[in-house]
């Protein structure tokens, strides 16, 4: 077994068809069941292996191997992937056992001797980090960047591993280690990591990118100082991995890397902006010019992020990348739907003379065409078109808003879901709120002369509860009031009138509830879960920043009730 597959197994729980793991497994049953009796009985053959051990350290480092094992198999009662055991034995004196068997082991500075109780020992201290005192983990650190220069793989990919889950631990919502405890030795560590790489069995082992991605993801601004050389490295491995990728979770790890120095990098110095681009865009150019498709979703996500960074105009070597993403055989890997949809929305934002001409936009209304055919990718198109609509000035896009409202309404009639009815409530809202009430009934009206009423009678009013979240709930609000005042065919319409004020009441109810819900998790602990599939390779160090829905607006309660006030007024205070 090489050692990447033996980490995996041992690691992620991949060894279940072992005798050890069996063996742990009826420990842990029986201590369930009889704790007091099964802890005292395996206490005396724990101090008995250890006294083997200690009888001959060199010879008897098996006995200790499986002391160490012992003890977490009775002591662990519950544990997660993102706190480690959570429940322990009362009847084990944890950091009894870590101070006087575990340390030892870590703190040896000879970090290519005894790698199987290395290994053990960061094992043991991975497992039981959320019962060990902040002091003690910050502690830890100086002989865990030390093993990452142990030859073995097994040492050093388990020396990364408790590094990064010790970066990842929180407890109420906190990080338990703060940034002054990692700073005086983040320089070591970065150097600790890299170097690792060096050896041939780890030159894309994914625990120590998972490493240096949680590394920078924690420093954040702080990382500024060494970004450009961490960067540079990253961009030689890319290179590098490019020509025969086989590891895709090292390659996730290394993009998320990448994204990460973006976020905390060139978010923070945009005059950085330039040395991160004449760095990348060597790399991403091999990945298009070679068809390295396993790339593709992870480089166009990274493409997006530089240019939602860019100040207007964009440069040249962005504005050479749009007419080839528009090509239909990007479009036709659904892996690269989701990444190419968000650096179309990109160039919108920040291109948005440039490529809404005669000439450009109407290949990209082509691509929304064959997304919001497909059942698969249609809330994609209605991403696409959302930007359009946002980014765009009305002129632009204006004329061709009747063929749009034809493909929305023949899709809405022939195969709708309840995914895509959501997100036309929720388009159709928002061209409300951008285009104005008068120009939506102006652009529908030449598809059919009462189709507007007709929707908002059917399909818009009844569902307005689909739309979820803070955003889509702010803007059905802002809508729904503005064609409560504005628009004339639901003023004339009583029936319908009340109809939408009552929606509109309970949908501001919504609002505040979702915006209390909201929470401030940043995403990052689901990377490894969620992250790297098939079809798709969502970074989270990439998404797309926050930006407040109707920024105009701070408070769509406080907007509809001045808005109707106002109305009341004006039409007599009867409805």
């Amino acid at each position: 077994m090489n050692p990447i597959e033996y980490i995996r197994r041992d690691i992620e729980g991949g060894d279940s068809d072992t005798r050890r793991r069996s063996a742990a497994d009826l420990v842990k049953a029986l201590t369930e069941v009889y704790e007091a009796q099964v802890t005292a009985m395996f206490t005396g053959y724990v101090a008995a292996l250890l006294a083997e051990h200690a009888a001959d350290p060199v010879k008897g480092w098996r006995a200790k191997d499986c002391a160490v094992y012992l003890v977490m198999a009775v002591t662990v009662k519950g544990k997660t992937g993102e706190k480690g055991a959570t429940t322990t034995n009362r009847l084990v004196n944890i950091n009894d056992f870590f101070t006087q068997q575990v340390l030892p082991e870590l703190q040896d500075p000879n970090v290519n001797e005894r790698p199987i109780l290395k290994a053990d020992a960061l094992k043991f201290v991975t497992t039981f980090r959320s019962q060990l005192p902040t002091a003690t983990l910050v502690a830890l650190l100086p002989p865990c960047i030390a093993l990452l220069g142990s030859e073995h793989v097994v040492v050093h990919s388990y020396a990364a591993t408790a590094i990064e889950r010790f970066l990842a631990l929180r407890e109420g919502g906190k990080f338990r280690l703060a940034k002054s405890d990692v700073l005086p030795v983040a320089q070591p560590l970065l150097n600790g990591l890299f170097s690792a790489f060096k050896h041939p069995d780890s030159a894309e082992n994914e625990y120590l990118m998972r490493a240096v991605m949680r590394l920078i993801s924690f420093l954040g601004s702080e990382m500024l100082p060494v970004a450009p050389l961490c960067l540079q490295a990253l961009a030689d491995m890319l290179l590098e991995v490019c020509k025969n990728p086989k590891s895709p979770g090292f390659n996730h790890y290394l993009f998320e890397s990448v994204a990460a120095l973006i976020k905390h990098g060139a978010a923070t110095d945009p005059g950085q902006l330039a040395t991160y681009e004449a760095t990348l865009f060597p790399a991403f150019d091999f990945v298009l010019s070679n068809d390295v498709q396993e790339f593709h979703p992870y480089v166009f996500q990274i493409f997006a992020q530089l240019i939602e960074l860019s100040t207007p105009p964009l440069k040249a070597s962005y504005m050479q990348l749009f007419p080839p993403i528009l090509q239909p055989i990007f479009w036709e890997r659904h892996g690269n739907v989701p990444a190419l949809t968000r650096l179309l929305a990109a160039f919108l934002a920040k291109a948005g003379p440039e490529v809404g001409t005669r000439e450009r936009l109407p290949p990209i209304l082509g691509v929304f065409q064959k997304l919001i055919s497909s059942k698969a990718n249609d809330q994609y198109g209605f991403q696409l078109m959302s930007a359009i609509v946002e980014y765009l000035p009305l002129p632009t896009y204006e004329q061709y808003m009747p063929q749009v409202w034809g493909l929305l309404l023949t899709r809405l009639q022939s195969s709708k879901t309840p995914k895509y009815q959501r997100g036309f409530i929720v388009f159709l809202s928002l061209a409300i709120c951008k285009m104005g009430v008068q120009a939506v009934a102006r652009t529908l009206e030449k598809v059919q002369g009462d189709v507007l009423l007709m929707i908002l009678q059917q399909v818009w009013t009844p569902n307005l509860a689909l739309a979820d979240g803070p955003d889509e709930n702010k803007l059905v609000a802002v809508a729904a009031t503005k064609c409560l005042t504005e628009l004339q065919v639901v003023i004339d319409n009583q029936q319908l009138w009340q109809q939408i004020r009552a929606a509109l009441d309970a949908k501001l109810q919504g609002t505040e509830a979702a915006i209390e819900a909201d929470g401030q998790e940043d995403g990052l602990d689901d990377v490894a879960g969620a992250g790297y599939t098939a079809a798709y390779a969502k970074l989270a160090n990439a998404s797309v920043p926050d930006r407040p829905v109707l920024a105009e607006i701070a408070d769509p309660r406080q907007f509809a009730e001045s808005s109707l006030a106002s109305f009341m007024s004006r039409v007599g205070g009867t409805r």
